[in-house]
């Protein structure tokens, strides 16, 4: 059941979806100062591991230190030349490319080269430019502006579902990143409904949910849609069975959690995908994709390669649903970006969770949004979402 009894209204301007300005706001405001996840332990397992990567614009380096994982900016601060351009690999101390400067593991200097010619420098001075790192399971987030709570209360009441899908004895199966020609908006948005589900997933998943089936929920740090899910047959009958045996419940149930502004957790009974929806311009998004096998911490070699066997397949079937979706987002950033448009945009009671981030979105951007013309202008506050949706 949803929480709406009628149909919401679009709140917000194809501008938001199409234009710099907007796109400029949006950075600022809140992706900025907002976790946003970089990596996973299972991928910088050992002390030294590395990896580089570009969050909302930065070089970023994350190293796996004695401490745990710290994130540095990729620029060497000596003639800002990139530390190293390799996706990852391993070193105790992080080290330029350049001319050889060494940072120890607080980013401080650690070894300059022919260091008497840069005297007066004091010692450990003129170092890396280091951001906030947090771990949440065995996802590792990086914040590019400092300050704010810690990545644990992005997850707000889910946060033991979240702790438990992504513990760190459950390993990753499978992992892309995509970029695609949309507003990382239009992405999202296709993940918050279920509305096309008939039409364009008709081959994978068949019609629409029963709306009796269906349960949202929704709280000021995510929104959730849960239905009835889970592998048929016999290949779900042993998953089931290998599951019990871990003393993990099948509930057959299939969970979407959007944790705002851009992060997103799939659970079911055997895996977990975890998706980013990094914005790279107005009209272009890089999304990542990581599924987990579900598994115990305490290893039975057979019995682990049985359920990552099992999850695999399972996650291969979610590829060609996330597949059919991807072909689709370059029509629908097409459509918002004409000069002309039929209407303001209507949501369906499906599409709920679209009108809740839209209206989060819109409480940190000022309010601007779709006035009665179609024009952008400012909306009238919304009445707050309930926590769980229940009979409509």
């Amino acid at each position: 059941m949803f929480l709406s009894d009628t149909h919401l209204p679009q709140l917000l301007p194809p501008l938001a979806y199409t234009e710099q300005e907007w796109f400029d706001s949006e950075q600022v405001r809140f992706q900025l100062p907002q976790w946003q996840l970089a990596t996973t332990m299972a991928e910088i397992p050992r002390k030294g591991d590395f990896i580089t990567c570009r969050i909302l614009g930065h070089d970023v380096i994350v190293h796996h230190t004695e401490e745990g994982p710290r994130a540095f900016l990729n620029v060497c601060p000596h003639r800002m030349a990139l530390l190293t351009s390799r996706p990852g690999g391993h070193a105790c101390q992080l080290k330029c490319q350049y001319h050889g400067w060494e940072f120890a593991a607080d980013g401080g200097t650690r070894r300059i080269p022919d260091a008497p010619g840069f005297r007066p420098l004091e010692k450990g001075a003129f170092g890396l430019k280091r951001f906030d790192t947090d771990t949440v399971g065995q996802l590792v987030f990086v914040r590019i502006v400092s300050g704010g709570p810690d990545a644990a209360s992005m997850f707000g009441p889910r946060l033991e579902d979240v702790c438990q899908a992504v513990a760190r004895h459950n390993p990753i199966i499978v992992s892309w990143a995509r970029e695609v020609d949309a507003n990382w908006k239009v992405i999202l948005e296709n993940n918050l409904e279920s509305y096309h589900v008939g039409e364009v997933h008709r081959a994978t998943l068949g019609p629409m949910p029963d709306e009796k089936a269906c349960v949202h929920e929704f709280s000021d740090r995510h929104s959730a849609f849960m239905a009835p899910g889970g592998v048929p047959g016999v290949t779900g009958a042993l998953q089931r069975a290998l599951l019990r045996s871990i003393s993990r419940a099948t509930r057959g149930q299939y969970t979407h959690c959007l944790f705002l502004p851009n992060l997103t957790v799939l659970w079911l009974d055997d895996i977990v995908a975890v998706q980013t929806f990094e914005p790279l311009s107005p009209q272009r998004t890089r999304v990542t994709f990581r599924g987990f096998a579900v598994r115990s911490s305490q290893r039975a070699p057979l019995r682990d390669q049985l359920l990552a066997w099992a999850a695999r397949r399972h996650l291969l079937f979610w590829g060609r649903v996330w597949e059919e979706d991807l072909r689709l987002y370059p029509d629908l950033q097409a459509g918002v970006m004409n000069p002309q448009h039929p209407g303001t945009g209507l949501l369906s009671r499906r599409e709920e969770r679209i009108h809740h981030f839209q209206r989060w979105l819109l409480d940190r951007m000022g309010g601007l949004g779709v006035a009665a013309d179609g024009v952008a202008g400012m909306v009238p506050a919304c009445r707050p979402a309930g926590q769980k949706g229940g009979a409509a």
